[in-house]
C-alpha cells in the first residue's frame, strides 16, 4: 500500500526524471545532426542550457536527500584578495 510520503517521493523523482529525458532527447537530436562525424559541435546556447540542466537537478536532489545543499551559490561568492601598498 502507497503512503502519501511514497506518493509525494514518486511525484518529485518523476519531475525531476523529466528534465533529464528531455536533456538526453536533446543530445540524441544534437548527436544525429552531426551526421555520423567524429567530432560534435555545439553552441554555447545549447551547452549553457544542458549545464544549468544538468546543476538544477543536482541541487534539488542535494537539498531533498539531505545533501551538500546549494554549494553553487556558495562557490560563487569568491574571497577577498588583500593588497600592501
Amino acid at each position: 500500500m502507497e503512503t502519501k510520503s511514497d506518493s509525494n517521493v514518486n511525484k518529485f523523482v518523476g519531475r525531476h526524471l523529466s528534465q533529464l529525458k528531455i536533456l538526453s532527447k536533446l543530445m540524441e537530436h544534437e548527436l544525429d545532426a552531426a551526421k555520423g562525424g567524429r567530432e560534435l559541435t555545439l553552441d554555447r546556447g545549447t551547452f549553457e542550457n544542458i549545464l544549468d540542466t544538468l546543476e538544477i537537478f543536482i541541487e534539488d536532489c542535494e537539498q531533498a536527500t539531505g545533501g551538500r545543499g546549494n554549494d553553487r551559490a556558495r562557490n560563487d561568492v569568491k574571497p577577498a584578495v588583500a593588497r600592501l601598498n
